[in-house]
């Protein structure tokens, strides 16, 4: 295992430095990582995830290669431009069918209890906007970057949030009054990313004790 991390760690950093096999369009959206594949086989470069169509791009010496949440366990991002970890895995997961294909994942916790879990989504959106001199209001189409959220529970039975804080007391019936207690001292807001880690960690707190 420590050899494992060092040969990860040796790719990662060869990769930030020489800028080895970077693809020739679109490099803002590709960084530095490596994928492990359902059948082992663990594959270093650069890569680009996307959550809507559930593809992982790796480019491997300069061969891109796609990968389905099917075919992959998990995957590690190094964000180039936020200097940040990312883990994206793959989970079976439908919520009106028994039938469940898998999707992936970015997990933003990880509890022995209940796991937290985003998918990012590229949203477009219109919106209205009023302009005081004409005394008209037009209309404005903006793409912005949004979070969908999920609990992931043993045996990865994974549940959607809805950004609902009803859902989420449901979902965590067994200590729903401590955890409604929680969340009304602190003010947490079970639409933020943030918020919603520290109520997974007190919700696995609970449950340990």
């Amino acid at each position: 295992m420590n050899r494992l991390k060092v040969l990860i760690l040796f790719f990662l950093f060869f990769f930030q430095k020489t800028g080895f096999s970077q693809p020739d369009q679109d490099l803002e959206n590709w960084n530095p990582g490596y994928l492990v594949t359902r059948d082992e086989d663990t594959l270093f470069g650069p890569i680009m995830v996307n959550f809507g169509s559930d593809l992982i791009q790796l480019n491997e010496e300069n061969t891109i290669k796609t990968f389905g949440a099917n075919q992959i366990i998990m995957a590690y991002v190094k964000e180039n431009d936020r200097d940040k970890d990312r883990y994206i895995y793959s989970f079976p997961f439908h919520p009106f069918s028994d039938f469940k294909p898998h999707k992936l994942f970015e997990m933003l916790f990880s509890g022995k209890s209940a796991c937290l879990l985003a998918r990012e989504m590229l949203v477009t959106e219109t919106i209205p906007l009023y302009d005081n001199f004409t005394y008209r209001t037009y209309f404005s189409t903006r793409t912005k970057l949004v979070s969908d959220f999920f609990l992931m529970f043993p045996k990865e039975k994974v549940k959607a949030l809805h950004n609902s804080k009803k859902e989420l007391l449901v979902l965590m019936a067994d200590k729903k009054d401590q955890i409604k207690s929680i969340i009304s001292a602190n003010k947490y807001s079970v639409s933020e990313k943030e918020d919603l880690i520290q109520i997974v960690k007190e919700y696995n707190i609970l449950k340990s004790l």
